[in-house]
């Protein structure tokens, strides 16, 4: 029955199509490295299935870098109708999206594809759905772990003291000084910068960002400890959603939800894999875990970080158990 109403639904929006309609133009911005991994995995080929899907209703056109704005502003520029549909990070404009923020928090989310499909279920059964009355959400994504690149080794806690670390929001400004550093809010496009004239000591980010950042070409040691994930989003203008024909909407909810979520969590995740095992390969690198002993201290060191964020954000007891429940759902069907 579920296929046959998929079918019938898909046939009504090919008849709803008007004839010979020029099709809809939409404009996808999206402030990342136009070559980084989001941009050519996710985001590109997310525009192309929706075009491809619409019946011809749908021109989504891509505005990589900063055209219709930078990370900070954007999330206003799709309300505000700049732009149409758009990739940002969580992080400069956490304090709107607090109950979202709880996959960011430190040693709760295992990896990627665990995490983003769990936010994602949080979000569509209403736990934090207030949150997104704004726009119309198309995924919200959780990188894997951040780690730190630094520019000296780090092996224990006492070894954090006196180092500057870059962060890109306020709960991964709290773990770093809970461990002893001293966290530092930068984009993530002037980190590269701020590496190399040693304005920061660390980068407090993931691979996948790593990478399309080339900022192992200014840190030589990377600490893989899951200090917390970087939570980012594709949302559309709700204006401009309601606005399609039906068939271009059809298009736009039949490549989002939960098949959408596993899909960019398990290409985060492959290319978080495959760019420590590079780094970690390259002369004059070092990728390092902690040793179990010292990451349980470190744990202990930040847990108060998550039970004030508990306290703190409205019904955030809640909402962290319902966020814990999904990643122990999803990560035991694996």
């Amino acid at each position: 029955m579920k296929a046959r109403s998929i079918i019938l639904a898909a046939l009504a929006a090919v008849v709803a199509a008007p004839a010979g309609a020029e099709p809809v133009q939409l404009k996808f911005a999206n402030p990342g490295a136009p070559t980084g991994h989001v941009s050519l995995k996710i985001i590109t080929p997310f525009a192309e299935r929706m075009n491809k899907d619409s019946n011809g209703t749908l021109d989504i056109k891509l505005f990589p870098g900063p055209a219709l704005g930078t990370f900070p502003v954007i999330y206003d520029r799709v309300i505000n109708g700049v732009a149409d549909m758009t990739f940002g990070l969580l992080g400069p404009i956490s304090s709107q999206f607090p109950k979202t923020m709880v996959a960011s928090l430190p040693f709760e989310t295992p990896n990627a594809t665990v995490g983003t499909q769990a936010l994602w279920r949080v979000l569509e059964k209403g736990v934090i759905a207030d949150e997104w009355q704004r726009v119309k959400p198309l995924a919200t994504m959780v990188f894997p772990n951040a780690g730190f690149h630094i520019r000296k080794p780090v092996v224990t806690m006492a070894d954090m003291a006196g180092l500057k670390f870059s962060v890109q929001s306020r709960l991964a400004a709290e773990g770093v000084e809970r461990l002893g550093g001293t966290p530092i809010t930068l984009a993530v496009t002037d980190l590269y910068q701020a590496l190399q004239r040693g304005t920061v000591d660390a980068a407090t980010i993931g691979w996948p960002a790593t990478a399309s950042y080339k900022l192992a070409e200014v840190a030589t040691y990377h600490l893989q400890v899951p200090i917390g994930s970087e939570v980012t989003y594709l949302i559309m203008n709700k204006d401009s959603y309601a606005r399609l024909p039906a068939p271009g909407r059809a298009a736009i909810d039949r490549n989002i939800g939960d098949h959408f979520a596993k899909n960019i969590g398990e290409i985060l995740d492959q290319v978080d894999e495959e760019e420590s095992a590079a780094t970690a390969a390259k002369p004059g690198q070092t990728v390092a875990k902690l040793p179990p002993a010292e990451q349980a201290r470190w744990k202990e060191r930040v847990t108060p970080v998550t039970e004030a964020w508990a306290k703190s954000t409205p019904d955030g007891a809640n909402v962290l158990a319902a966020y814990r429940a999904e990643v122990a759902r999803i990560a035991a069907a694996k």
